[in-house]
């Protein structure tokens, strides 16, 4: 038992107490004393006693000022003279005994204050570590609740490390995943056969160090390889006294090439639902002051101790909710590749109907999200505060590769219609013309045989000639016609006068069976008088349709709550600042930002595709120009294309002859 020890003010009855005290100095120990050295006492000890003596009368205000420095860790004795009266309530830990000072009443009051400080002494241990535990659970919780509420993998492992240090005073640490090896076949009788352990991360509060991944064979000889192998923590109070003959070694290339000291390590081991061991944790050097940083020209033993019990129970709590953060984490991206993997094969899907637009939505979703990244890095301008969190950039990239899916809605021929006929009907007026040249001929060598037979031959030359040059004339013209046709039929702008000229050719008309047919029909003179472009009124309103067709189709996805903006940011790709996109009208302040990127990327894109056959591909600058023109007639966020050039987005894709 410890010896209690007795803090003694005053004098006058010293003799006999020392008399008193003297057969039981091996339990009580008795330390004269003044005011102003007690006060000086930076902690108390367990087990004491103050002694005030008869001569001795400290003031009201220094025994509260004791009390409320040291707590209730201490009793206090006061002798008084012979016939005072004690008072009629006295504290707990506070007793009196009369002058002249007699053996047994003093012992007796010794030892009762003694057993009372004792038991406090004890119930305030046990207070303490109550807090600490309620602490220490309070902040474990606080660490779950973190742990899975991030998604970000990389992050992640730096919260489970830094976490794990922080709760067990670690200076350094690094984390093991245990992973596949490709190559090698999986052993059901053998867990660790196609397994390896790869080195994720590390972290050193003490020394600046970059590190690289690695990967380690999982074997006992290693730390990390033991604890996976075992699957119990590893504790270790020096790495550099290990026994030669022990399994586990400590490879010290890394503190002889940056000057550091692993003394006390800690491993362990991270174990998921099915008991499976998916990687570990490793704690190295427990200071004995978290916010030291270590000095290895220092005695390290004032610096680092080992790690205890307290610290394997918490990491251990730790590491078994990091192992199901991580799983969960597994499992997401899993589910993530999945989705993405169902969303860029029904792009592929989609632009099989019109391959000539291939890659297009892609090329979309990398110009966005890398104008979105840069809005995001901005400290200045107008989109400062514009935030953009990894959930919103996967929201952005979605929205961008889908944001043409409603295309499965609108026709197919529509859909490809790359020049302002149809193929058939292209087809169908070139077999016309033909026709029309065949039964041209017909009736001019029906003319030339009636003037042989009429004229004979000699007689007749002159009247050939004429029909002959009358022949050609027309022949040059019909040839004029269909070639004035071919180059209407092209997607661009219908020359001056060109519509007159279709009305004239359609004038025209042939025999056919009987009937009388015009170079042209109606139809196909509406269509070739297209002013811009290879789309009528009707077919362009039908392709302007896959917006909605879009938004109808992505509004009946049951997105989760922070992908839940992807159906109106695609809807909204078309839309201008001025009012006059298309299909609602919406005004800018309405239109959400992502979507105001996505126009810009969507209509470079458009303008510089290099594998459209009925397009050739608009050089950069000239598309910028268009951007520029596009951004002063109020279409385009000038901010957004401003950070387009001077960011230098569209360099993120890349033609085919420039990807090296």
């Amino acid at each position: 038992m410890q010896k209690a020890t007795i803090y003694y003010l005053g004098s006058k009855n010293r003799s006999a107490i020392e008399q008193i005290i003297e057969p039981a100095r091996s339990a009580w120990e008795l330390h004269p004393t003044s005011d102003d050295e007690l006060k000086s006492v930076h902690e108390l000890p367990r087990n004491t006693l103050i002694l005030i003596d008869e001569d001795h009368r400290p003031d009201d205000s220094w025994l509260w000022l004791l009390k409320k420095e040291k707590g209730h860790s201490f009793a206090i004795l006061t002798i008084l003279p012979e016939g005072a009266k004690p008072p009629d309530d006295p504290e707990m830990n506070v007793d009196y005994v009369e002058s002249p000072v007699t053996s047994w009443r003093f012992v007796r009051s010794i030892n009762q204050l003694i057993a009372y400080t004792s038991s406090q002494r004890q119930i305030q241990d046990l207070q303490k570590k109550l807090t600490l535990r309620g602490q220490e659970l309070s902040e474990l919780n606080k660490i779950g609740v973190a742990l899975s509420a991030e998604r970000d993998p990389d992050k992640l492992l730096e919260m489970i490390l830094t976490r794990t240090r922080e709760i067990t005073l670690a200076d350094a640490g690094s984390l093991y995943l245990v992973e596949k090896i490709p190559e090698i076949p999986t052993d059901e009788k053998d867990f660790w056969r196609d397994k390896q352990l790869r080195f994720k991360l590390a972290q050193n509060d003490s020394i600046s160090a970059s590190y690289t991944e690695f990967v380690l064979p999982v074997e006992k000889k290693s730390m990390a390889g033991y604890t996976a192998l075992t699957g119990a923590p590893l504790n270790i109070e020096d790495a550099y006294k290990l026994n030669p003959d022990s399994e586990v070694q400590i490879n010290r290339t890394f503190d002889q090439k940056m000057g550091y000291r692993t003394v006390s390590v800690l491993c362990i081991p991270m174990e998921n639902h099915r008991n499976e061991i998916i990687g570990v944790l490793q704690l190295i050097n427990r200071k004995r002051d978290w916010q030291t940083k270590l000095s290895f020209d220092k005695e390290l033993s004032e610096q680092i101790e080992p790690f205890d019990n307290r610290c394997v129970e918490m990491a251990s709590s730790l590491a078994s909710q990091a192992a199901v953060s991580i799983e969960n984490m597994n499992l997401y991206e899993e589910i993530k590749k999945l989705f993405e993997g169902f969303i860029v094969a029904s792009v592929h899907a989609i632009e099989q109907r019109d391959p000539t637009t291939s890659g297009h939505s892609e090329r979309v979703a990398t110009l966005t999200v890398g104008l979105a990244r840069t809005v995001d890095s901005l400290d200045s301008g107008p989109y400062r505060n514009a935030k953009f969190s990894r959930d919103d950039i996967q929201q952005i990239n979605y929205a961008s590769l889908l944001h043409d899916f409603g295309k499965i809605g609108v026709r197919e021929n529509v859909l490809v219609k790359a020049k302002k006929l149809y193929p058939e009907q292209l087809e169908a007026v070139k077999s016309r013309f033909k026709y029309i040249k065949k039964a041209m001929e017909l009736k001019y060598a029906e003319k030339k045989y009636q003037i042989l037979l009429e004229h004979g031959k000699q007689n007749g030359k002159s009247r050939i000639r004429i029909l002959e040059d009358e022949f050609k004339a027309h022949l040059n013209t019909l040839d004029s016609h269909l070639e004035f046709i071919l180059k209407a039929n092209e997607p661009r702008i219908l020359e001056e006068g060109g519509y007159e000229r279709l009305i004239e050719i359609g004038q025209f008309v042939f025999r056919e069976n009987g009937s009388i047919e015009p170079y042209l029909n109606d139809q196909e003179i509406r269509l070739l008088s297209i002013g811009k472009g290879s789309l009528s009124e009707s077919e362009r309103k039908d392709i302007e349709s896959h917006v909605i067709h879009t938004f109808n189709f992505l509004s009946k996805i049951p997105w989760a709550s922070h992908l839940k903006d992807i159906p109106e940011i695609a809807y909204a790709h078309h839309e201008k600042l001025d009012g006059k996109g298309y299909p609602r009208g919406l005004a800018s302040e309405r239109i959400p930002l992502p979507a105001k990127m996505m126009t810009i990327s969507d209509i470079y894109d458009a303008l510089t595709a290099w594998d459209r056959p009925y397009k050739k591909a608009v050089p950069t600058e000239k598309a910028l120009d268009i951007l520029s023109g596009e951004m002063k007639e109020g279409k385009i966020d000038p901010y957004l294309f401003q950070l387009f050039l001077d960011a230098k987005i569209y360099s993120l894709v890349k033609r085919p002859e420039e990807v090296e």
